[in-house]
């Protein structure tokens, strides 16, 4: 009798963390961050971002786009390794406008003069883990860049104390402590109608830039289904990116 009352303990104990630990899977950690976007050739196009930030969701139009919002983290990018304090996923919507003759090639994070960008400068789709995740900006012809940074969380949901979203936000923003330099400067690339870029080849580049309304598929170079990457050659989206 006595064996069955502890087994019924240990499993009742086991379900007492396994709650614990799915309440506190809850937390959403918010950010401040600031990004800059430009375009990289002046009187090619326009540029914009959005967010879910009620106080900032779109910024105006113009040569160059600045952007100071709380951004709540959505999903993990599987691009980095468990651990990396930069793996969480913070969503801005980048979008760019050309000019008659002109087309917007993508966003990169280097700056370049318009003839020398090659495929492997542009910004190209990381993974997320975040369940039924889904591309918010993908039907109004953006890309979702992560925004994610060094910067320490500002604050953070508690479900068990009340603390919702809306109040983590506002804390957050609060504090009034965006760096004044950009977190991240992208630059959107315009380039005559019909231009082909080269493939190029920048194996250091940083790919989290969204382009599919669902999660992407991640596998290795022997058709293997992965979850996670180490370093190697994947295929992500038919695109091969190496990590």
């Amino acid at each position: 009798m006595q064996k069955i009352y502890f087994s019924k303990v240990r499993r009742m104990v086991a379900a007492m963390a396994l709650c614990v630990v799915a309440i506190s899977a809850q937390a959403t950690p918010y950010k401040n961050i600031h990004v800059q976007l430009v375009a990289n050739e002046t009187g090619r196009g326009v540029v914009y971002m959005k967010t879910e930030d009620p106080s900032n969701q779109q910024t105006r139009k113009g040569e160059t786009a600045t952007l100071k919002a709380t951004i709540g983290e959505n999903g993990n990018d599987l691009t980095r390794e468990e651990g990396d304090p930069l793996r969480g996923f913070y969503m801005v919507g980048l979008f760019g406008e050309a000019e008659e003759g002109y087309e917007l090639a993508g966003f990169s994070l280097v700056k370049k003069a318009d003839n020398e960008y090659t495929k492997a400068d542009l910004l190209v789709a990381p993974t997320t883990d975040s369940n039924g995740w889904t591309d918010p900006y993908v039907a109004d012809g953006g890309l979702v860049f992560n925004a994610n940074c060094s910067r320490d969380v500002d604050a953070q949901t508690d479900e068990n104390k009340g603390y919702t979203s809306d109040m983590a936000r506002e804390d957050a923003r609060a504090k009034d402590n965006w760096n004044v330099e950009p977190d991240h400067v992208v630059y959107a690339v315009f380039l005559p109608e019909g231009t082909v870029l080269p493939d190029g080849d920048n194996p250091d580049k940083i790919n989290n830039v969204v382009r599919q309304t669902s999660k992407a598929q991640v596998f290795t170079l022997s058709g293997q289904k992965v979850t996670s990457m180490r370093k190697g050659i994947y295929i992500i989206n038919g695109k091969k990116v190496i990590k």
